[in-house]
């Protein structure tokens, strides 16, 4: 017997079904193999950083373009520098929400447009600080330091790369922060990450019955750690630098195949996958010389390198190429990346602040490996905001538009140096931008 694939063409099939059976088992075994080819861009995805970082952290760096490394003066330091927990002298709570609503868009080379579905997605951020001594301060965050969320329609012209892609995580991180000298500020940190991954994509199986549904979902643990130091040379003038290490994760999961009646069901795979997240570094400096004023400027870097391949493990032998195999490889060939943040903020009166800052993130996706899961660019990110102190509370308000420059699709996305059907490749063109609404609430003890 042989198995037969959805197009007709025969091979000489690791499995042994009638024809039928065959061109539903070679179909779910396709299924696999481009679900998990999606896997690898969604675990690396983002919502408002190139790549997958998300630097939305807190109200007051996300007003003033996330350049808040060299100032640091929140509860939300935690993320952005522990090193300035040594600047609050009252324990504080800190609670912050933000939701973006991104559009993406597809225009394919012969006419016509598809658009993500309007979803809005949500994080969240907590942070309790506790200066135990003059000089060491002591700090907990939660927080989503990675994300995505992607909806395309079901029968968009991509619907057999990717209809569904969402990423959460949450991040454990706490620190200790101490003042060496009136001027200089240490801190160190430790993370405890917990991921969760979800995809669905359309199913094509022939036999002239409608598309089926193939989901994956899995989830994984890593742990890592953050630095920060703080210094200012000058009254007036603040340098910040912070760190943090790559942490690693190991996916575990199943696919699970949805098929139209009357066809049959088809058993869960199992299957694993490691993926690195990046280290980063970001220096600053802030100015705040000119009263009311202080600008800041911040420079990020980002080890998007560690992203070189995906390789899949599966608790099965399946076929690929022809070949029976349980590693299936796909190439990222990420690169390094950088950001550079713009931010100045207003002191109005006394328990009043306003915000402004812009920020151009340069996306670490090469050409042949750009995917229409989250069509990334280089991005220009506009930001505006303030916050407002009323007796021993805080409440801030910070608003992004992510604008990513369009880019056209036109590479062959490959598994085990395989390219992958043309049907699965969705070239073109894509555009996309975000709108991010951030609030917070703090109080101090």
């Amino acid at each position: 017997m042989k198995d037969v694939r959805p197009g007709g063409e025969m091979v000489r099939g690791f499995y042994r079904f009638p024809s039928a059976s065959g061109r539903l088992r070679w179909g779910a075994l396709q299924a696999w193999l481009a679900i998990l080819a999606a896997f690898g861009p969604l675990t690396a995805g983002r919502l408002e950083a190139a790549g997958f970082a998300l630097m939305q952290q807190g109200t007051a760096a996300m007003a003033q373009g996330n350049a808040f490394v060299a100032e640091a003066n929140d509860p939300s330091a935690l993320f952005y520098n522990p090193a300035g927990l040594t600047q609050l002298t009252r324990p504080e709570i800190y609670l912050a929400t933000i939701i973006n609503s991104p559009d993406r868009e597809y225009y394919p080379p012969g006419g016509g447009f598809s658009q993500t579905n309007h979803r809005l997605y949500h994080a969240a951020a907590t942070y309790a600080v506790w200066p135990v001594h003059d000089r060491v301060a002591l700090g907990v965050g939660v927080f989503a330091p990675f994300g995505l969320g992607t909806a395309w329609h079901p029968e968009w012209p991509g619907r057999y790369l990717t209809t569904l892609s969402r990423l959460k995580t949450y991040n454990l991180n706490p620190a200790v922060a101490v003042k060496l000298t009136p001027t200089f500020s240490l801190a160190l940190g430790f993370n405890a990450l917990y991921a969760q991954a979800e995809l669905k994509r359309a199913l094509p199986l022939g036999l002239n019955v409608p598309d089926g549904e193939a989901a994956f979902d899995g989830d994984a643990t890593g742990v890592g750690f953050n630095a920060g130091l703080l210094y200012e040379p000058w009254r007036g003038i603040r340098l910040g630098l912070a760190y943090r290490s790559k942490v690693e994760l190991k996916f575990k999961g199943d696919l699970n195949l949805t098929l139209p009646r009357p066809l049959p069901a088809i058993p869960r795979i199992g299957g694993n996958a490691r993926l690195d997240l990046p280290p980063s570094l970001t220096v600053g400096v802030s100015l705040s010389r000119f009263s009311p004023f202080t600008f800041n400027f911040d420079a990020t870097w980002t080890g998007w390198s560690t992203y070189d391949r995906l390789q899949i493990n599966l608790n099965e032998t399946i076929l690929s190429d022809g070949v029976p195999t349980r590693s299936i490889v796909s190439l990222k060939n990420w690169q390094d990346a950088w950001a550079f943040r713009f931010g100045v903020n207003c002191r109005i009166r006394d328990n009043l602040t306003l915000r402004a800052g812009y920020i151009y993130d340069l996306t670490p996706v090469p050409d042949e490996t750009f995917d229409p899961q989250v069509p990334d660019n280089n991005r220009h990110i506009f930001t505006l905001g303030g916050d407002l102190t009323i007796s021993r509370f805080t409440l801030g308000l910070a608003y992004n538009y992510i604008y990513t420059e369009s880019r056209d699709k036109n590479n062959l996305l490959a598994l085990n140096d395989r390219p992958l059907p043309p049907a699965f490749q969705a070239n073109g063109t894509y555009k996309s931008d975000v709108h991010a609404l951030g609030l917070s609430l703090s109080a101090k003890f």
